[in-house]
């Protein structure tokens, strides 16, 4: 896919987008793990760990559906944990729709953050912010308690800051029909301010908005269409962000 660009955010200066330093970001989502066994979600898995490494990225982000559903056994979440673990920075995680953070979650069942020393998750209903070590990215992101028509993922979302390049998790559908749930309207994308939208639920990649940029990262195995991927986004004064969607041939 061809790169897409941000343009700079509004009541910004030039002096304030020099202040960040540049930094890498892979973003994906619907990893949908469940078997223990060599299946195509689990060598997709592998293959954006392995991109994570290759591009010397900065961070890791999740965005909802790492699990298929809440009854993963043990194995797979041992063996995603030490997939993690392969990758030296941190990994910033949102749960989605297949593995909601209700009292019978998978993520309660089984804490990734025991098994991975560097991962962070976005466990608050109300929303939450992580300073990502060793970078000036900041994420924030709302942790589903239930799928609803009454859960909007993007309600709360603060200002961004200056000194920092902002982005946003979020699980749901962009422009969904009344009754549908975890519902994210247009009107939604519009009033943040922030410097990257990162969206998980829809399977196929896509560019929704373009201010502030907002991607489905798109599953890294898609059975439907044959062809899965992931986002890598660069963060850079010169150039704003940037974002490019990478197909994973496995």
């Amino acid at each position: 896919m061809n790169p897409v660009s941000s343009t700079q955010r509004d009541g910004e200066s030039f002096n304030d987008i020099n202040q960040r330093r540049p930094a890498t970001l892979i973003h994906t989502s619907d990893c949908h793990l469940d078997k223990v066994f060599d299946g195509p979600e689990q060598r997709a898995f592998s293959a954006v760990v392995d991109l994570a490494i290759s591009r010397d990225a900065d961070a890791l982000l999740i965005a909802g559906d790492l699990f298929d559903h809440n009854r993963v056994k043990p194995e797979i979440v041992h063996w995603a944990a030490s997939e993690l673990n392969r990758f030296s920075g941190p990994v910033v995680l949102l749960v989605g729709n297949h593995d909601v953070l209700h009292e019978a979650s998978i993520h309660r069942k089984h804490d990734l953050r025991e098994l991975c020393d560097r991962l962070f998750m976005l466990d608050n209903p109300d929303g939450d912010s992580f300073d990502v070590p060793g970078t000036e990215i900041t994420v924030w992101g709302r942790a589903m308690l239930e799928h609803a028509p009454e859960f909007r993922p993007l309600h709360g979302a603060p200002p961004a800051r200056a000194d920092r390049w902002s982005v946003i998790a979020a699980h749901g559908l962009v422009n969904a029909e009344a009754g549908r749930s975890s519902p994210i309207y247009t009107t939604d994308l519009s009033q943040l301010d922030a410097d990257y939208v990162a969206l998980g639920h829809v399977h196929v990649h896509s560019v929704v908005h373009e201010n502030p940029l907002t991607l489905y990262s798109g599953s890294p195995h898609n059975w439907s269409s044959g062809q899965g991927g992931c986002v890598v986004v660069d963060f850079a004064p010169d150039n704003q962000v940037r974002a490019e969607w990478i197909s994973l041939l496995l």
